[in-house]
């Protein structure tokens, strides 16, 4: 007997029964426990790559568990820096969500939670547009394992990622398409900045897309019952915990992208609430604004590709930002306690430019020829103008995300979505 047809025996016929309250459950499936793929000891998957990994880092979460009573675990839909993401089924409503199962004692845990906290008070009253590009959680609990406690989100299931796209085109996003996105974040920062929070970290990775047909979600979790997703056994026993590689999204792309699929703003981890001053970094350093360029022409404004430590990395890059946007006035330095570190005291920059001359202009320019995107003399003008206004060194000149919606370059494309 083949193995496909062995994991076919597996699969149960699916079974409902009524809770106390009256509300239908779906019993759970029995995932296969062999047919996997088992990755030798020596190859560090997926979050083991992380400098910080260690097996207590995350909870143990396995294909097949139910966790906090109702959520059982279908495949791994990814990792990042600080959680591990999960497909799964709600079994008491019968329906697919997307679990984030987050580092143990880590800041920006509680960071995300408070964000999630403040977002859906607000939003029970909020009329704003930008309200259905957010994320939403749909639930939160905790788990203890060991010493340690853990922390779970659930959210609504999201297909790929705006970065995606750009890294398959390698040329950004098509011009009208970035002008409609750049509208929908425009409302969704107005919306989010009202409730008092800033999301800090507004990139192509952090966009996920609404899936266009959501048949792709069980064509995943059969795939996971016939071909059972690799894996790696760290340690024996009691002790031993189990990293499972993600799964790729199954189905042709088309079942994925759609009429239906607008873009969501996601992952609050390096969110600010409330009204505190920081003065902390609160922004990863490859993602400093402005993102609309990085949408557009598939590439960082201001890089950090060319230093051999971050210090130099710091200073290179502010010194291209001075390149580009001049200089910043002299009260700006003279209120950062770390200014002289990438400043003389004549407030030229310490930092090295690989092209001194290179101007938005002309670097507009190179950037369209090299993706082979047309803008009139007009456009080009007006999309350098929407730069500017948000780009300058004080808070006191930039204007805020509900006055970029009026300015000329996309105000003629909002009410197209």
């Amino acid at each position: 007997m083949n193995l496909l047809k062995r994991l076919n025996r597996l699969r149960p016929t699916t079974a409902y029964s009524r809770s106390a309250s009256g509300t239908a459950t779906v019993s759970p499936r029995i995932f296969p426990t062999t047919g996997f793929t088992t990755v030798p000891a020596s190859t560090k998957l997926e979050e083991e790559n992380w400098a910080w990994y260690t097996p207590q880092s995350f909870y143990p979460v396995s294909i097949g568990d139910v966790l906090h009573s109702k959520y059982q675990v279908l495949f791994k839909l990814g990792y990042g820096t600080t959680a591990t993401i999960w497909q799964c089924r709600d079994l008491q409503r019968n329906e697919y969500v997307c679990m984030k199962s987050m580092v143990s004692n880590y800041p920006s845990v509680q960071r995300e939670i408070k964000a999630y906290d403040v977002l859906s008070k607000v939003s029970k009253t909020s009329r704003s547009p930008g309200k259905r590009f957010v994320r939403q959680a749909l639930d939160h609990f905790e788990m203890r394992h060991g010493e340690r406690d853990y922390h779970f989100l659930i959210h609504e299931p999201l297909g790929a990622s705006l970065q995606f796209f750009i890294e398959i085109s390698k040329v950004g996003l098509p011009i009208d398409y970035v002008k409609d996105l750049a509208s929908q974040m425009l409302h969704t920062l107005a919306y989010i900045h009202s409730a008092g929070v800033i999301h800090a970290d507004l990139q192509a990775n952090n966009i996920l897309l609404h899936i266009q047909d959501k048949i792709v979600l069980k064509e995943g979790e059969e795939a996971e019952m016939e071909h059972p997703s690799a894996r790696k056994f760290i340690g024996e026993g009691q002790g031993q915990s189990v990293v499972f590689e993600t799964r790729e999204h199954p189905g042709p792309l088309r079942r994925w992208i759609g009429e239906k699929s607008g873009p969501v703003l996601c992952d609050f981890g390096e969110a600010r609430t409330g009204k505190e001053s920081y003065t902390e970094l609160i922004q990863p350093a490859a993602y400093r604004a402005p993102e609309i360029w990085d949408f557009l022409l598939g590439q960082n404004l201001f890089p950090r590709t060319w230093a051999l430590d971050t210090h130099t990395a710091d200073k290179n890059q502010l010194a291209r930002m001075v390149a580009l946007l001049g200089p910043p006035p002299s009260s700006f330095l003279d209120v950062g306690p770390r200014a002289l570190d990438f400043f003389n005291q004549d407030g030229s920059p310490k930092g090295e430019v690989q092209n001194p001359s290179e101007t938005l202009e002309s670097l507009l320019a190179s950037s369209l020829e090299r993706t082979k995107k047309m803008m009139t003399a007009e456009e080009s003008a007006a999309f350098l103008s929407f730069l500017r206004r948000a780009l300058t060194w004080t808070p006191e000149g930039r204007v805020s995300a509900e006055e970029l919606l009026w300015d000329p370059w996309i105000a003629s494309r909002a009410e197209c979505w």
